[in-house]
């Protein structure tokens, strides 16, 4: 069996109860894949991300290699997977070492009417890691919660992007 990715999400909050129990139960994933390398031998913050997961899922804390190896892990079930990313960096490593999604979900950084443009949110380098991710033929799009629209004008390229 493989693996399908349910959700691809960069959030430096990592999982919290918004993403355990509203994104978790409209994907319906039965595992939870935290990309952040600062923390693969954080045993603390490993049981603190379970305790936030009903027991009968798992969470792994991974760096993006281990994540890459377990993508192609071969797996008796399905595994339903949920993807957090610390960090547009940590996701841009992964895209550099073949990791390939259509989606990536970022949490609203603010107001919805305040956000206009990518800069009134994000530094020069995320804009910079947005815009070399897209090239690679991912989408990204803001969403709160599961029955919210996915709003992907923001991240509409201009001519000044190149």
């Amino acid at each position: 069996m493989s693996v399908k990715i349910k959700l691809v999400r960069v959030d430096n909050r990592l999982l919290h109860a918004t993403v355990a129990l509203n994104w978790n139960s409209f994907v319906n994933a039965n595992f939870i894949a935290v990309v952040d390398p600062t923390h693969i031998n954080d045993p603390f913050l490993a049981k603190v991300l379970q305790l936030s997961f009903p027991k009968k899922n798992g969470v792994g804390i991974f760096s993006v290699d281990q994540l890459i190896e377990f993508l192609q892990k071969d797996r008796e079930e399905i595994c339903k997977l949920m993807i957090i990313f610390k960090d547009l960096e940590v996701l841009k490593e992964a895209i550099d070492k073949g990791f390939e999604t259509a989606e990536v979900q970022l949490p609203y950084p603010a107001s919805r009417v305040m956000i206009k443009q990518l800069d009134a949110y994000y530094s020069a380098e995320e804009i910079k890691a947005i815009r070399y991710i897209q090239k690679k033929g991912t989408k990204f799009f803001l969403q709160t919660a599961p029955y919210d629209s996915k709003d992907y004008s923001i991240f509409k390229q201009t001519k000044k992007d190149g």
